[in-house]
This record gives C-alpha cells, sequence and structure tokens, in this order.
C-alpha cells in the first residue's frame, strides 16, 4: 500500500473534515487494517500532540499537502455533480480509486449513476470488505480488481456486465497520471474512448513541471523527494499549463477548464498539481 494512499486516508480523518462521513469512516476502518504504518498514523491524527507532530513533519518536506487533498477533491465533486444533474452523466469510471469514498458517495446519492472504480486487488479487497461492514457497497457500484500495467482497460470494461458503453461516461483519473508515462497515458486514454460510444468527459490531475523540466510541487522539499523516491512513488510525467490544452488534443481531448491555483479565498495549499476537466473528440 503506497504511503501516498495512507496520507490521503489520513487527511479524511483530519480536524476539519466532516465528521462521521463516509470517506472518514472509511478513512478510518482502512487505516486500521493497514498495518504498522496506517495505525501509527491514526494515532498520530487522533492525539493533538501527535497531529502537531505531523503537522511539523509536512511543514518542513511538503506544506499544505493536507490541505491540498480537500481542495483537489471539492474542485472534482463540484464537477462530477454538476455533470450529473446538468449534462446526463449516467456512468462514472473512476481510474486508480484508492480508498476514496467519492465513488461509494455518488453511488448513493445518485441512484441512476453506474460507479465502476478499478484499483489493484489489495487495495479492491480491503475497500470491499470496509464498504460491506459500512453497508455502503450499493448495486450501482462495482469495484473490479485489476493491474491496468498488465491489462487492456478496454478489455476490463468490455468484460464487465456493469458497464455500458452506450451510457454517457465520466472517467476520474484523479492523482494517477502523474506516475505513468507518457506512452502509458496514451494507451489509458485512447482504451477509454474506443470503450464508449456515448459522449465522454475526463476530470483528472497531472503533476506541473518546474522550472528545471521536473514534475513536482513548488513547495516539495528534498525530504519529500528522499520519502518518494524510497516507497516507489516519483512522480514520473508532467505538463506546463502553456502546454496543457495541445497535450490533452494530442490525446483525444479538449481542454475545458483548468482550476487555477490562484482563487479568490480559494487558494491551493499546495500548488504544483494540475486539475482540469476536458471533453472526448469522436473517435474516427
Amino acid at each position: 500500500m503506497s504511503n501516498t494512499s495512507l496520507l490521503i486516508c489520513a487527511s479524511q480523518c483530519w480536524p476539519g473534515s466532516p465528521a462521521n462521513s463516509l470517506s472518514q469512516q472509511l478513512a478510518k476502518q482502512v487505516l486500521q487494517r493497514s498495518g504498522w504504518r496506517g495505525r501509527v498514523l491514526l494515532a498520530l491524527q487522533g492525539w493533538r500532540g501527535g497531529r502537531a507532530l505531523l503537522t511539523g513533519l509536512l511543514q518542513f518536506s511538503l506544506p499544505g499537502i493536507m490541505a491540498h487533498y480537500g481542495w483537489r477533491k471539492q474542485h472534482i465533486v463540484s464537477w462530477i455533480e454538476q455533470q450529473i444533474e446538468q449534462q446526463n452523466t449516467q456512468q462514472l469510471v473512476i481510474v486508480g480509486a484508492g480508498f476514496d469514498g467519492l465513488g461509494a458517495m455518488l453511488s448513493a446519492k445518485y441512484r441512476q449513476l453506474q460507479v465502476v472504480e478499478i484499483d489493484k486487488v489489495a487495495t479492491i479487497n480491503i475497500k470491499q470488505d470496509v464498504l460491506r461492514q459500512l453497508h455502503a457497497l450499493r448495486p450501482n457500484l462495482c469495484l473490479k480488481a485489476a493491474d491496468l500495467g498488465r491489462c487492456s482497460l478496454a478489455q476490463l470494461l468490455a468484460d464487465t456486465a456493469e458497464f455500458s458503453a452506450e451510457r454517457p461516461t465520466l472517467m476520474l483519473a484523479e492523482g494517477v497520471l502523474m506516475y505513468l508515462p507518457e506512452t502509458a497515458i496514451n494507451n489509458l486514454l485512447q482504451q477509454m474512448r474506443q470503450s464508449v460510444n456515448a459522449p465522454l468527459q475526463l476530470v483528472a490531475s497531472q503533476m506541473q513541471l518546474d522550472q528545471h523540466g521536473k514534475p513536482r510541487f513548488s513547495q516539495q522539499g528534498w525530504l519529500a523527494d528522499m520519502a518518494l523516491a524510497i516507497s516507489g512513488e516519483r512522480f514520473v510525467s508532467g505538463i506546463t499549463p502553456q502546454a496543457l490544452p495541445g497535450w490533452l488534443v494530442n490525446l483525444g481531448f479538449n481542454l475545458q477548464q483548468l482550476v487555477p491555483a490562484e482563487q479568490p479565498e480559494n487558494n491551493d495549499p499546495c500548488p504544483g498539481e494540475l486539475l482540469f476537466y476536458a471533453t472526448a473528440k469522436s473517435v474516427p
């Protein structure tokens, strides 16, 4: 289990997060089942001194990252709900869903929405058990265990009875693309386009390249660099804001909106990850 996924779980339990929400309940259960690293994070965030220690470490290595996860999720939820309610989106495919409770929350709120979550076997097994325990595994929520580095997304969706190529679909790739080389990103998005015969939208994030051409958060310190390297979670791809529209066109999508890092009263607490919404071009 990646350190990043555990940190995101911890952010769901942080003071200020909606108390007893499905995402928080899911995160706590996942941390309890995630060995010593998960239990340590859960203990730290539940104790005032522990939160101060964790805050200090993060402030030194990657300041603002916990709040950044909330900022990112706020925009994603707003976009997806707008597409469901105003653009008749009927299907949500979440690639690299992790332990996030978004799919479970949306499947409960919108019974007409088919949600398909995809992640590795170990992640899906834990998440499925926890959601079942929380009575949150609904008929319109499908969890698929697969390593997309070793299998075809197009074939996986074709073999998934709950998925329909004829439904207007939104693909979510939150915190995923930066861990993939360009060829893998191209294959992933091309296969998604080929799998849907209806309107297709994309909500995703990608790391921004710094002045040296390296994908990284703007406030990323050496301790974060070392932690990512040790855990095998280095960012391997990125893009500049200026190059994003053309990059997406080459991948078969048209950029519709890029969230600016600086917004009135809602700045990104940890800039460096580009969050965008795009629509697919017609498949020839």
